[in-house]
C-alpha cells in the first residue's frame, strides 16, 4: 500500500499533471479515463467475459458512474459533463469489445444522473 501511495505522488508532482489538476473539472476526467481503460486492463489480465462484465460493467463501473455524477453536483458543473464519462466509455468499447456493450454508456449515464440527485432521489 505504501508503494501505490508513493507511484501516486510522483505521478502527482509531474508539472504537466499539476497543471491540469488545478481545474476543478478534472477528476471527472481522471473518473472517466479509468473507466475507458479498465476493459482493456481486464482484458490483457484474460479475465473471462461473464466476470468482465459481471463485476467491471455492472458493479465498479456503474458505482464511478454514480460517484461521478455526485462529483458533478458538489463541484457545481454544467450538466453536460455528464455525457463525458458515457461517451469515452463508448468509444473505448468500439474498437474491441462487443456492441451489445455500448448499452452500458446509457446505464452509466443513468447512474449518472441518479449521483447527480444525491439527496433528492426520493422528491
Amino acid at each position: 500500500m505504501r508503494r501505490l501511495r508513493l507511484f501516486a505522488q510522483k505521478i502527482e508532482s509531474i508539472p504537466f499533471i499539476k497543471k491540469l489538476n488545478q481545474y476543478k473539472f478534472m477528476p471527472v476526467i481522471w473518473w472517466s479515463i479509468l473507466v475507458a481503460v479498465l476493459p482493456y486492463i481486464c482484458s490483457i489480465c484474460h479475465v473471462p467475459a461473464v466476470w468482465r462484465i459481471g463485476l467491471l460493467f455492472i458493479i465498479v463501473n456503474s458505482v464511478i458512474s454514480y460517484h461521478v455524477g455526485k462529483l458533478i453536483l458538489i463541484l457545481k458543473l454544467k450538466r453536460w459533463w455528464l455525457l463525458c464519462l458515457p461517451i469515452l466509455f463508448c468509444l473505448a468499447i468500439l474498437p474491441k469489445f462487443a456492441n451489445y456493450n455500448l448499452v452500458f454508456g446509457l446505464i452509466y449515464l443513468i447512474f449518472e444522473l441518479f449521483g447527480l440527485m444525491y439527496k433528492n432521489i426520493y422528491r
